[in-house]
């Protein structure tokens, strides 16, 4: 960058101080020098402080603090600075014409005639011309770069997660001519991290974002060739069970498929949900934002909106809150929902089907949502269009903001926000695309599991198509593209805000970024070869094949003939981790949904696996019949409960492993056959405070934990939570007497074991307690070496209860001992959340939530601080830009607001503050949605039933009774 400079050396001598606010000189030297490039787009200074002799003998100088006063001067690093070796520095950039006002600021601690120290801060007014010419010392331009880097490398430690501040390190080589420093928090294994990113089911653009925009600026991405045909890469092995088969079965025993009235204008390779009404929708709707947004926000520790409903009504031209009311004037009938994918916060396509029985009413309802539509988007086209002799009425604008196709087809309304899928359901209508309605594994699933018969029920069907296609190679390499793409757009809007930040504005267009080497557009290069270009008017960049950050075009839509080697070495990559992952519980999924004001289930259709014996596996290690699942008997007792059907076989062999036990039953012939034991077990946690915690959002496979699994780091949690929360197993029995009996001999035969450990001495012992309640107490303990466990052990009511405190144990009789109040339902296997049982372990609960909700909100700063700054907006005008540039917007989790501090100069959360000053309530705000949602509930539970021919999965959401 040198090249472009004229290196001449200039000093200017500050010789007076201009206003101070205080009558004492300053106790140290001041000297400016500034630097204008030859073309005159670059002047910046450098203020250097020199202490005197003997002024940190009598009067040391602490912080200083160096801020402009007029638009001459900006971008000042450091920030704080302190003497070094009676030196300091401050670089800063210059603009405009005549003189950059800037304000010193700076302590001076003296001694008074006590010896005390005292403190005294002082300001004063510098000024610096501002070149007129070019010239001055090269070095002070890099060198402000260097400070600049250090500023943002700073800030990253404390906000990793800014984008921004790693974009503006990273293009520094380029922008400045300066190597950025190494990154805070940087990844080793990014590269590994983006491929497995790109072609993960569930991927998310902002949340991969940074890891891509690293490997694009350190040139680490080479797309290659589009020269192999897509038809080369072959997708996952995946085997089906015999549907027609089964079909064949079903209809000779009598049972014919349920088919859903518009299952027939679906296509099969695309997920479906209907429901009887509209009041049905909006109530799942609404849960899945209390509760599955809430969720979705921890998981992701995320405090951002992407407004999908008012997205998706607007882009669609409805009015969801009109559909109730149309359906109680008997306007419209069913609705159901269908699309290609479920990428909704990036985009997706959507299609409402809306059985209409008022044609007349249902149209004049749609062209006042029309009429609404066009008031705010004033650039919105309406028009006809014709496919195969189907008229289409086509709404939309330029940037998809508004994407409207509908068609009338007999008596059902469509409506679709892409015209691809649009031509496809007319297609499926014309018999030209398979059908869901014909769909074999479909009809087959609606066999086993069929629709509700209730008007707030629901279903949800993902066929053997859909999923296949979800890990085909032509979607997979398309959502990797639009992923690319989406990391494009967001380092472009980067690089306008580093421009902004330089010259005060935004940039007109592309070409000013690139000619200021802002970003590098043989970098930032589109997958597919399309264009990128600068929308002014709304601040943002544009993708010509993939439009725009908040209305990406659906994956659907976008052509994939021909890939290059380096996608198809990463997809054989992926489809090797996804059969060695997946591919053994590949199935179709049905889910019914039955919703009331108190109750949400959830059943799930799980069939036999046909690529893998895991389903088989599980079945085996249950009895054959369903027996009741009573968990709800420890509601009022119990924080949680998980009771399985493994049959008495196996509990005798996980009784035997109990010391003593096997002793017992071979010295007694009348309980060796172990006919007296039950087929059930179930374990019980009461209410305490957590010692160990374990983050179940944190748990994923890892080559750290010697390559444990998921489930299997799930059952270690549950033995940590074990060790943290009292535990009362309690096991069926047929035979009280004989259970009675093995008790009675277990204490006399246990107290013989100790056998050492790896040396250390081992101790058992058994002795019984006074009665509780007219119930016999025994105690079984077992110390190794200094350490010691006690079982507390009992019978009621056909009951073996095993506890690891003598309240558990009491409790655990009470609650057998009660009648039971809740209903219950047969299964294989039960796990139950008593949420009104918790008290102690609440406390716990909600600093766990708490402290998501705090570091989400945290990562909201930056966004926020970057936006007020750069555009001189107030703090509630944030969430506009915010919107258009990134299609997000921020608010604070716990309820509060977002504040700028002007004398710290942060920004910080009403509730949270910041990472520079943390704080957090003890339990979570009251005003927050996710909040309500979680005062109101009872219990969930999650319960598996093994049928005939399928596995049952019934997640049951219970909500506190109205005061």
């Amino acid at each position: 960058m040198s090249r472009h400079f004229i290196f001449v050396l200039s000093f200017v001598l500050l010789t007076g101080i201009l206003r101070s606010a205080s009558a004492q000189p300053l106790p140290f030297d001041a000297k400016a020098e500034t630097f204008q490039s030859e073309d005159g787009e670059i002047q910046a200074f450098v203020l250097r402080l020199e202490q005197p002799f003997l002024a940190d003998q009598f009067e040391k100088s602490n912080t200083l603090r160096l801020e402009p006063l007029n638009d001459n001067a900006d971008l000042v690093y450091p920030k704080e600075a302190k003497f070094t070796q009676k030196h300091a520095e401050f670089y800063g950039r210059l603009q405009g014409e005549g003189v950059a006002r800037l304000q010193l600021s700076y302590e001076v601690i003296t001694e008074d005639l006590a010896g005390q120290p005292k403190l005294d801060v002082r300001t004063t007014e510098i000024e610096i011309p501002v070149p007129t010419s070019e010239g001055g010392n090269p070095s002070i331009y890099p060198e402000w770069a260097r400070m600049q880097n250090r500023h943002f490398a700073e800030l990253l430690r404390y906000y990793p997660e800014t984008s921004f501040f790693e974009y503006v390190l990273l293009q520094s080589k380029d922008r400045y001519g300066v190597d950025p420093p190494p990154i805070p928090n940087s990844q080793r294994n990014r590269t590994s991290q983006v491929e497995t990113g790109l072609y993960h089911t569930f991927s998310g653009g902002l949340g991969l974002q940074q890891s891509m925009q690293w490997e694009v600026l350190r040139g680490e991405t080479t797309p290659g060739d589009l020269n192999i045909h897509i038809q080369q890469l072959q997708p996952p092995t995946l085997q089906s069970l015999n549907y027609k088969q089964l079909l064949k079965e079903k209809a000779e025993a009598g049972e014919e498929p349920n088919i859903h009235s518009l299952a027939h204008a679906v296509p099969e390779d695309q997920y479906f949900i209907q429901f009887p009404t509209m009041e049905a929708a909006n109530r799942l709707i609404d849960l899945s934002v209390e509760w599955g947004d809430s969720l979705l926000q921890m998981l992701t520790v995320t405090a951002r909106d992407h407004h999908l409903r008012e997205k998706y009504e607007r882009q669609l031209c409805l009015k969801r809150d009109a559909f109730p009311a149309l359906f109680a004037d008997k306007v419209i009938g069913d609705v159901a929902f269908t699309g290609s994918d479920f990428f909704f916060a990036e985009g997706t396509d959507l299609s409402v089907l809306v059985r209409v029985l008022n044609p007349e009413v249902f149209e004049a309802a749609t062209e006042t949502w029309l009429t609404e539509a066009k008031e705010s988007y004033p650039d919105l086209q309406v028009r006809d269009v014709n496919y195969r002799g189907h008229r289409i009425s086509a709404r939309y604008t330029p940037d998809r903001a508004v994407s409207s196709f509908v068609l009338m087809k007999d008596d059902v309304a469509i409506i679709s926000n892409s015209p691809v899928v649009m031509r496809k359901i007319i297609d499926t209508l014309l018999g030209e695309v398979p059908s869901l309605k014909d769909a074999a594994d479909y009809r087959y699933c609606t066999t086993l599991l069929p629709p509700g018969s209730g008007d707030q029920d629901a279903y949800l069907f993902l066929s053997e198509s859909l999923l296949k296609y979800l890990v085909g190679p032509k979607f997979k390499v398309a959502q990797k593209r639009r992923l690319q793409a989406f990391n494009n757009l967001v380092m472009l809007n980067n690089a306008s805000l580093l421009y902004r930040m330089e010259s005060g504005r935004s940039p007109e267009s592309l070409s000013e970024l690139s000619q200021g080497n802002f970003y590098d557009p043989q970098k930032v290069v589109d997958p597919v070869g399309g264009a990128y270009d600068w929308d002014s008017n709304r601040d943002t960049a544009t993708s010509s094949v993939f439009n725009r950050i908040k209305y990406l075009t659906p994956i659907v839509e976008l052509d994939v003939l021909q890939v290059s080697n380096k996608e198809r070495q990463e997809y054989e990559r992926y489809k090797s981790r996804y059969e060695a992952l997946w591919r053994d519980v590949f199935d179709p999924i049905a889910m019914r949904f039955s919703m009331t004001d108190r109750k949400v289930q959830v059943e799930t259709l799980i069939l036999p696996f046909a690529n893998s014996s895991l389903y088989g596996q599980l079945q085996s290690m249950m009895e054959a019949s369903p027996q009741m699942m009573e968990t709800g008997q420890f509601s009022d007792y119990a924080i949680g409960s998980m009771q399985l059907l493994p049959g008495r076989k196996r509990l005798g062999q996980m009784l035997q492993v109990v010391p003593g036990v096997q002793e017992v039953l071979e010295s007694d012939p009348t309980l060796t056959d172990l006919s007296w034991l039950g087929d059930r077990v179930a374990i019980h946690y009461f209410d305490d405070n957590m010692i160990f915690e374990v983050d179940p959002f944190k748990l994923k496979r890892t080559d750290q934990l010697f390559g444990v699994g998921v489930p299997e780091q799930t059952a270690i949690s549950a033995v940590l939570a074990a060790t943290s929360l009292p535990v009362a197993v309690v096991i069926d029995v047929e035979d009280i007497d004989k259970a009675e009996r093995l008790l009675d001999q277990l204490g006399s035969e246990i107290v013989l074991k100790g056998e050492p450990i790896s040396g250390l001495p081992t101790e058992f012992d058994a002795y019984q307690l006074p009665d509780y309640d007219g119930h016999h107490v025994y105690v079984l303990s077992y110390q190794l070496y200094a350490l010691k466990v006690r079982l507390y052990v009992s019978l009621s009511n056909n009951q073996l209860i095993a506890a690891t405190t003598l309240d558990g144990l009491q409790q655990s009789i009470d609650a057998i001992s009660a009648p039971a109040e809740s209903e219950e339902s047969p299964g294989h296997a039960e796990l139950r959340i008593n949420f009104a049982a918790m008290d102690q372990m609440e406390t716990d609960l909600q600093l766990y939530w708490n402290e998501k909700l705090r570091q989400a909100a945290y990562r909201n700063v930056m966004p926020i601080y970057l936006l007020v700054k750069l555009y001189d907006v107030p703090i509630d005008e944030v969430n506009s830009l915010a919107d258009s540039k990134y299609g997000v917007t921020y608010f604070c989790p716990g309820g509060g607001e977002y504040r700028f501090d002007e004398t710290r100069d942060q920004i910080f959360s009403s509730v949270y503050g910041n990472r520079q000053g943390a704080r957090q309530p003890l339990v979570m705000p009251e005003e927050t949605p996710f909040s309500e949602f979680y005062g109101s509930l009872e219990s969930v539970s999650a319960r598996l039933e093994f049928q005939e021919n399928s596995l049952i999965g019934t997640i049951v959401l219970e909500r506190k009774a109205d005061e």
